[in-house]
């Protein structure tokens, strides 16, 4: 009789966990390129961007470097007179490039707490409690100017509806199908810019969906960002024979000079 009451319970209580936990949101995440190489006529890249989100969703598309420590120098007046560098101020844990789409501006989609948590932002680089925190306007400035920083609020564009082929995971037998609205996602489409100074690396890309200001994980994938041809061959002497490249580099420098003294040579002279 226990096990048959056990039973009985554990039946009874499959439609109230299946209605009470809600399906997993699905969404999914496509850029292009995926591989980016780097030449010696490189000028930077420009990365599409396509997100598809449930029907009804919010959401923000980052892509980034992975964090590290960064000392940057202060500049300030000696003498009252001079800009000199008066000290280095660390930036712990901050990307070399970070850049963000969102669909709408970052304050509707979630608390600034929240946002601090999934990374979104500026705020969530530099926090206020941190050592470079007074210095951060400055910080992101700089890497605004550069083109490496960029929060592109309201530029995740939407286009419309497109059918989801996926339905509920769970359904009661003879219960009528559920809203169109259900089977449906939301496509967001966007673009990055990266300058020809972003380094190369892995970059991960990730799409953040928000549903009444409550964020979840929809998808990640990863930008591969490497040199190619004749910039990986000079980059490698450069690295592992350090003697090599400087003797390259001076007769380089030579010759280019001859060739311009050459080519560029008065025409008084040429009359002699």
């Amino acid at each position: 009789m226990r096990r048959v009451a056990m039973l009985l319970m554990l039946v009874a209580g499959l439609p109230w966990c299946a209605a009470g936990q809600p399906a997993a949101a699905a969404g999914s995440l496509a850029i292009r390129p995926e591989r980016i190489e780097i030449n010696l006529f490189y000028t930077g890249a420009t990365v599409q961007v396509r997100a598809e989100v449930p029907a009804g969703y919010q959401a923000a598309v980052r892509l980034m470097t992975r964090p590290q420590r960064l000392v940057m120098k202060k500049l300030g007046r000696k003498v009252g007179v001079l800009w000199m560098g008066v000290g280095d101020v660390a930036f712990d844990r901050v990307p070399a490039v970070y850049q963000v789409l969102t669909s709408a501006p970052l304050t509707e989609l979630a608390p600034r707490a929240v946002l601090a948590e999934w990374g979104l932002g500026y705020e969530s680089l530099v926090p206020d409690r941190s050592s470079g925190a007074a210095l951060r306007s400055e910080l992101v400035g700089l890497k605004e100017h550069e083109g490496l920083f960029a929060l592109a609020e309201g530029k995740l564009d939407g286009r419309g509806l497109a059918a989801e082929t996926r339905g509920p995971l769970l359904a009661e037998a003879g219960a009528p199908p559920p809203a169109a609205a259900s089977y449906r996602t939301r496509v967001l489409s966007g673009s990055f810019h990266l300058p020809a100074r972003a380094p190369a690396g892995d970059y991960v890309v990730d799409l953040i969906g928000f549903n009444n200001q409550v964020p979840v994980q929809l998808g990640s994938v990863t930008l591969h960002v490497e040199h190619a041809g004749m910039a990986r061959a000079w980059r490698h002497l450069a690295i592992d024979h350090g003697l090599a490249h400087g003797i390259m580099a001076c007769v380089v420098a030579i010759v280019i000079g001859l060739l311009t003294g050459l080519l560029f040579r008065p025409k008084s002279e040429e009359s002699h």
